[in-house]
């Protein structure tokens, strides 16, 4: 008969005379026969909170669902049972509580996995609900994660193809149609790009392979922002407003190469744009958005001669040339953002890669 673990969990230890009373109620894990026999009394014993060993009892497999009895036709019930680490919430006619439950006595909610054990700071297993301290859910990191599935659900079938109108086939008609190469995210990171506690999204044209150290196209960057409504003179809680702003669109096979790079002197990620005779960098701010930088180009003059540019103005090749090392040294290395593909699978382990300081400021952010 399968015995199954548990998950350590602060609780009250049994009094002597529960524990005494107990005793007397234990049989095998293997199911053997009662040390002793059981009694009405037995069961009064066992108060709220119990801590009960695998010689105290074992579980029993109905169908689907799993029950913790105490002997013959008597389950343990409407407990907590703790176990080399482990914790499980036993409910009615001894039934392993699953999924989300609701203390009758001070409606604390509870999260337990399908295998009936009490997750505390870890995802579920389909990695769609997170669960702080104690079991309790983080209810707005969850909308957070959320509302990003549903933005990458939507971007893998958005297309950054470049795209000319071309006369339709009927030569008696004006209208014109779209035509052009499919090009399709393959891929995307999470990451702070304003600084702001919460990760941004980051779209980029090709998928994952380890073993290609070449520059990533940045196709897109998508802002998340969080916010109080404003509301003078109201004293009612208000819930925090979210949204999800494009602040780069690129065209997958247009004139500008994109990509993420850091900025060695403050570690911050830049967007690095450029082709063939200009180079600009833009950082992400709370409140400007997309602010540039650096924005450094060359030409010819109507004359013919080379002409160099910093944004709108004439400058030296000398001071060209010193502001483009400035910027190819402070801006050279590739952001190290951990990129996911854009799938199911990918989805699911992007939104899940959070380090400990972050999921410490999410767990501060449910209260704030």
């Amino acid at each position: 008969m399968k015995i199954k673990g548990f998950m350590q969990k602060e609780t009250k230890t049994l009094s002597r005379k529960g524990k005494d009373a107990l005793s007397r109620c234990r049989f095998s894990k293997k199911g053997a026969a009662f040390l002793f026999g059981l009694s009405a009394l037995c069961l009064s014993a066992v108060p709220a909170f119990a801590e009960v060993s695998a010689s105290d009892g074992e579980w029993v497999q109905q169908g689907e669902s799993w029950y913790f009895m105490l002997g013959p036709n008597t389950p343990l019930e409407n407990e907590w049972i703790n176990y080399n680490g482990q914790s499980y919430h036993i409910g009615s006619g001894g039934l392993m509580t699953t999924g989300k439950y609701v203390d009758p006595e001070d409606k604390t909610e509870y999260f337990f996995d399908q295998d009936g054990r009490l997750l505390e700071e870890e995802f579920s297993k389909d990695g769609k609900t997170y669960i702080g301290k104690e079991g309790k859910e983080l209810v707005n990191f969850n909308k957070y994660r959320q509302m990003l599935r549903e933005e990458l659900e939507k971007d893998k079938t958005k297309d950054f193809g470049k795209k000319q109108a071309v006369d339709v086939a009927d030569p008696e008609s004006s209208e014109k149609t779209l035509t052009g190469e499919e090009v399709f995210p393959k891929s995307f990171a999470l990451i702070d790009m304003d600084q702001d506690g919460y990760k941004d999204l980051v779209l980029y044209k090709e998928a994952v392979e380890e073993e290609k150290e070449e520059p990533k196209s940045v196709l897109s960057v998508i802002l998340y922002q969080e916010k109080l409504p404003e509301q003078k003179g109201s004293s009612v809680a208000q819930n925090k407003e979210r949204s999800l702003a494009a602040l780069l669109e690129e065209e997958a096979n247009g004139a500008y190469q994109v990509e993420l790079r850091k900025n060695n002197l403050t570690g911050e990620p830049v967007v690095y744009r450029h082709n063939g005779n200009s180079d600009s960098i833009f950082r992400v701010t709370k409140n400007a958005g997309l602010e540039q930088i650096f924005s450094l180009s060359t030409g010819a003059n109507a004359n013919g001669d080379p002409e160099y540019r910093s944004f709108s103005d004439s400058i030296s090749q000398s001071l060209y040339q010193s502001e483009l090392l400035t910027l190819k040294n402070q801006y050279g290395e590739s952001y190290p953002g951990k990129r996911f593909n854009l799938d199911e699978a990918g989805i699911t382990e992007g939104l899940k890669n959070f380090t400990k300081e972050e999921l410490s400021f999410y767990s501060s952010q449910e209260d704030a």
